[in-house]
């Protein structure tokens, strides 16, 4: 398991010196912001080859429509995800984020034919088929993201994103485990990522009162756990709040979670 963070969370006035900040952490990689990146490319891509940090994922920088009703309007977020999709390979990162909706449904419920979560499944599945094609041209992956109940109706738990995954069918595919997320929509985390395995390729960090793992209530020890037993070697993200002094937190938050892993 190789472990990052977002790049928003790392202090310093230039991405080189975020870069140079995480890898003195103890940090392997950044998950990079999407929003302007392709204007900045050549800063991350020499930054990161000097401080021997990797580019863990992309997050963001599109725009969420891709289950709107209106074409126009997905199309253009499609474009958008396919730029990063590029970007991603670019830079060297596994692939980016997607997150399908936020909020409440956007196409009309047609019951008794179908409801409108239905009708969102069925124009998903079709989208990331275009877009499973794109990544695999381009050499890296669109990662799902499912979310708790409070910030999407779509997809709130791994068993949900991974029907999505083997109705697309691409290996060009992923689902990310978040555990700030499962533990709100998760019954039990290890089970579910146990039984999520064959499709799990990226992990975000965060504890249950989403900043950073070690300062509230999540039972990391077995999610970890769960993740060394299927052998999970990929990456694990901090996506959350930094308390107090930047640079102590993240160090103690990086501590914290390696002490969970078996064996360590």
């Amino acid at each position: 398991m190789k472990f990052a963070l977002q790049e928003t969370l790392v202090p310093g006035k230039s991405f080189r010196e975020k870069a140079e900040n995480a890898a003195a952490y103890g940090y392997e990689g950044l998950e990079l912001n999407g929003d302007g990146l392709a204007g900045r490319v050549d800063e991350v891509k020499s930054a990161l080859k000097e401080s021997g940090v990797s580019a863990a994922c992309i997050c963001g920088g599109y725009k969420f429509a891709i289950l709107d009703p209106d074409e126009a309007d997905r199309e253009q977020a499609k474009a958008q995800f396919k730029q990063l999709l590029a970007l991603a390979s670019e830079v060297g990162a596994d692939g980016v984020i997607l997150v399908p909706i936020f909020g409440p449904p956007r196409l009309p419920d047609m019951t008794p034919w179908k409801t409108a979560v239905e009708l969102e499944e069925e124009l998903l599945v079709d989208q990331l088929g275009e877009l499973t094609k794109y990544a695999g041209r381009q050499g890296s992956k669109v990662i799902l993201e499912p979310l708790n109940r409070y910030e999407t109706h779509l997809l709130n738990r791994l068993e949900q994103a991974v029907r999505v995954c083997e109705r697309v069918g691409s290996p060009h595919m992923t689902v990310l485990a978040d555990f700030f997320h499962m533990n709100i929509e998760e019954a039990d985390i290890p089970r579910s990522i146990m039984d999520a395995a064959k499709w799990l390729g990226y992990v975000h960090l965060a504890d249950s009162n989403r900043v950073v793992p070690g300062r509230g209530h999540t039972d990391f020890s077995s999610g970890i756990k769960a993740l060394q037993e299927i052998d999970y070697d990929g990456w694990a993200s901090l996506e959350c709040e930094v308390p107090g002094n930047p640079a102590e937190s993240l160090v103690q938050s990086l501590r914290f979670i390696q002490s969970q892993k078996v064996g360590i």
